[in-house]
């Protein structure tokens, strides 16, 4: 028999071979594609469904500082903390909870430490297991200055916060526990007495708060509003607190139609405020876009907005 009759069917044989392999190697990835795309589904749908909310990222594993001494726990703030607080949302230094009564506020400082990715950098069986690791005396945090604003505002106009009680350094068995319902409605227990959190009176946001007065035909109740609101600027002026955001949205609003900053995270103390004349410059820059919204939504208030900023120079 000649060679070249053989090699046909080695051929035939050697392709056979080569496309079964090329089709379980095409299988497995498809079916490695299909595993990932399943998980990355299922990682998006858990975060829209719960939010991004962890338990573990309202654990704290900061030491306590001197710098953060404020407010005394009393009968009436454990009082607050016996209801049941159902998640609110979140920002980039908090995670909010409203409780039963509808009028007070619970944030936690959010943390790191204990995410899948600072568990991967420095691996340890505690971390594993959720549980928290001091750090070292010394070691810088990014909540330093979120606290140190909160401290600020806490001592110095604390009226215009609506805060009620101030816990920046851990106090074991002070407070009972607390109950907190996540987004999906899964209940969990948290000590607070091991983390740091404020308690705060609700606020409505300054914006919504104008414009619902003003669909309700309050004009009067608007300008008052209004005119408190850049009282409440003065009087940060005066005491030399700056804030670095100028978003409004999310930063101000009133508690029983009295202005107040709501958001604890972007002040820090600027001396040169107590100047008239700096003091003037803030008040004129913080309120730039509050005219504009007021100029396009509502046309009534700007006359007199104007005038009483003007009067403020």
């Amino acid at each position: 028999m000649k060679i070249s009759s053989l090699w046909f069917p080695i051929s035939v044989v050697k392709f056979e071979h080569l496309r079964n392999k090329a089709s379980i190697w095409y299988n497995l990835s498809m079916r490695i594609f299909l595993l990932l795309a399943i998980c990355v589904g299922l990682y998006f749908f858990t975060e829209s469904k719960t939010r991004g909310f962890r338990l573990y990222k309202l654990l704290s594993n900061l030491p306590n500082d001197a710098r953060w001494a404020t407010s005394e726990p009393s009968k009436e703030i454990d009082a607050l903390l016996s209801q049941r607080f159902t998640y609110l949302g979140a920002g980039g230094w908090c995670t909010a909870f409203l409780g039963e009564d509808q009028k007070t506020v619970l944030k936690f400082y959010t943390h790191s430490h204990l995410s899948p990715l600072a568990i991967i950098k420095d691996f340890s069986l505690a971390k594993l297991l959720f549980q928290k690791e001091p750090l070292h005396e010394g070691t810088s945090y990014f909540q330093e200055f979120n606290f140190e604003s909160c401290s600020l505002l806490y001592n110095k106009v604390k009226e215009r916060t609506g805060l009620l009680y101030v816990h920046l350094n851990k106090q074991p068995g002070i407070h009972p526990h607390v109950t907190l319902v996540d987004p999906i409605g899964v209940i969990h227990q948290i000590d607070v007495n091991e983390t740091e959190f404020v308690l705060q009176k609700r606020a409505d946001p300054l914006l919504p708060y104008l414009e619902g007065l003003m669909k309700q035909g309050k004009i009067e109740e608007a300008k008052r509003s209004l005119g408190d609101f850049l009282a409440m600027l003065r009087e940060l002026s005066q005491a030399g607190l700056r804030d670095l955001d100028l978003g409004l949205r999310s930063n101000y609003g009133f508690i029983e139609g009295k202005a107040v900053v709501f958001d604890l995270s972007s002040f820090v103390y600027d001396e040169s405020l107590q100047n008239p004349d700096d003091a003037n410059q803030e008040i004129q820059t913080r309120t730039v876009r509050l005219k504009r919204w007021i100029k396009k939504y509502q046309p009534e208030l700007e006359s007199y907005f104007s005038e009483h900023l003007s009067s403020l120079q």
